[in-house]
């Protein structure tokens, strides 16, 4: 989604970048976005309402309000597949395989 989106905006996202955590993930308020994604998907409180406060103080209230909505609509939709077994189309799978490994995803810990 982040590949399309960038791609439609005009700006190219680093997804290496993203996926490792790193700076310079190649679009406007792309670091202060991915300190505020990483710190919605973690526990540490102190962070989140830090990154939250560093996305308002580079961008605006809304803009992090969107992002946030963004960040729950994900929780949301995975819980949602998962709560009712949803499973990728087996064309799906195979593409999905690819990207997976190219950016690491097997070796991220659930949280869960």
């Amino acid at each position: 989604m982040l590949s399309w989106s960038s791609a439609q905006s005009g700006a190219e996202a680093d997804l290496t970048a993203v996926a490792a955590g790193t700076d310079g993930v190649g679009f406007e308020n792309g670091d202060a976005l991915l300190r505020f994604a990483s710190a919605t998907a973690g526990d540490d409180e102190a962070e989140l309402t830090a990154s939250r406060e560093a996305l308002v103080e580079e961008t605006d209230e809304a803009f992090m309000i969107d992002a946030a909505a963004v960040a729950a609509n994900f929780e949301m939709m995975t819980r949602l597949a998962d709560g009712t077994g949803a499973a990728m189309p087996s064309g799906a799978v195979e593409s999905q395989v690819k990207i997976s490994e190219a950016y690491g995803v097997a070796d991220v810990i659930s949280q869960r």
